[in-house]
């Protein structure tokens, strides 16, 4: 009469919840000692660039990219996001990246590409507003900017005040080597 029919039941419900708990605690430990892995201190590195057609065509963005390391190298990269063209040159740079020695790891890194906007005269004189920068602090973050690319026809157009005719003008080059 002591015993309940539900308590054996009731107990092994209890024994699985604990077992469940300590797993899941376990695993969120795993995790954590993994985010709080020391990055690799970068030896030598080539600078990142703007790659050409990306920049004609005012492609930018943020690539992502996972990296493991030998313990003095890339081993690895897997592409976590970005526009294809410049993922290909962000893999190219991290590609070049020595570390100093270290425990073999992964972790993730950041390209953003940005292209800051140029103004041009009407002589096709043109100047960016801001100049093209890398901007690293490796390895985990690179800003790479570049200048807009301008097509500048310096042709000029005038109206003229007498009759309201437009004229307009184009420069011609003219060179006097023979070729």
């Amino acid at each position: 009469m002591g015993r309940e029919q539900g308590f054996p039941a009731t107990n092994l419900a209890l024994r699985c919840a604990g077992i469940a708990f300590l797993i899941a605690s376990l695993a969120a430990l795993v995790s954590a000692q993994e985010a709080k892995a020391p990055v690799p201190t970068l030896a030598s590195a080539a600078v990142p660039f703007y790659p050409r057609v990306p920049q004609q065509a005012h492609i930018e963005g943020v690539v992502r990219l996972r990296i493991s390391t030998d313990g003095n190298r890339v081993t690895s990269v897997e592409v976590e996001s970005g526009q294809p063209m410049l993922v290909q040159a962000a893999k190219e740079n991290v590609k070049t990246w020595q570390f100093e020695r270290h425990t073999p790891t992964s972790f993730e890194t950041t390209f953003r590409y940005r292209i800051f906007p140029t103004k041009c005269d009407s002589q096709c004189n043109c100047e960016g507003v801001e100049k093209r920068t890398a901007l690293l602090r490796l390895p985990t973050e690179e800003e790479v900017s570049a200048e807009e690319l301008m097509t500048c026809d310096p042709a000029s157009e005038t109206v003229d005040p007498k009759t309201g005719n437009l004229h307009l003008t184009i420069p011609i080059r003219a060179s006097t080597k023979k070729q």
